[in-house]
């Protein structure tokens, strides 16, 4: 009866993923003709998302169906019957993916409600073009599916520092590349030659504090709902 339930989140787990796929294929694509094709990665919400495209597109191959052999009642992979023995867990590492993925996407969410909302307007944000989509559905779809479906063992306690690697990269990227003058923001706490050293390294701790608060958060909220279902 547990296995038959495990399996079901499964399933639920691929469906959701294939959603996040879908979704995000709308929203890449759109960033990706509006944008000037790769320049669109300078933006860190078309950067999430895309992010967030590749690790569902993986979690939906890794777990695409092959018929049950009887350990079974679902849709599972070959590879996972092979050497999870029956087991109804995901590999750790599908499941960092996702997390670090899913931390990237809700820390895109945090943004435009405590800071872009604000100074550029919340109609703006959240309600025009794909902003539904990246700025809002994609990140609440993915913690949502990662938290309840994705059972796995419990997340190590270095997972918020892997979780805002992401961000570090990105953020050294687009600072370098304002300092130069290749790019011009696109966020305003970015434009590094428009303001003095002291104010980027204020939203500089901000945005990697913030993300690293919520990276834990997410882990937290995931180990505890993995440690009460083995209760």
């Amino acid at each position: 009866m547990g296995m038959d339930k495990d399996n079901k989140k499964l399933r639920t787990a691929l469906f959701m993923n294939v959603i996040m796929v879908l979704i995000e294929i709308m929203a890449v694509n759109y960033a990706y003709t509006e944008n000037d094709g790769l320049y669109m990665f300078k933006y860190y919400t078309d950067g999430s998302n895309f992010l967030g495209l590749i690790v569902s597109g993986i979690f939906v191959l890794f777990m695409l169906p092959a018929l049950s052999k009887g350990r079974t009642s679902g849709f599972v992979s070959t590879y996972m019957m092979q050497h999870y023995k029956g087991s109804s867990a995901l590999p750790e590492w599908l499941v960092m993916l996702r997390y670090i993925a899913t931390c990237c996407l809700i820390l895109t969410l945090t943004v435009v409600l405590l800071v872009l909302g604000p100074s550029e307007g919340f109609a703006h944000e959240l309600i025009e073009g794909m902003h539904p989509i990246n700025h809002i559905g994609a990140p609440l779809l993915s913690l949502f599916s990662l938290i309840f479906f994705e059972r796995s063992a419990p997340l190590p306690k270095q997972a918020p520092l892997i979780g805002i690697v992401p961000t570090m990269i990105y953020a050294f990227l687009l600072i370098v590349l304002n300092a130069v003058g290749f790019i011009d923001g696109p966020y305003f706490f970015l434009r590094v030659r428009e303001q003095p050293v002291y104010v980027t390294l204020f939203w500089l701790i901000v945005m990697l504090g913030g993300n690293y608060i919520l990276s834990w958060l997410i882990m937290r909220v995931y180990n505890k709902n993995i440690s009460t279902k083995q209760k």
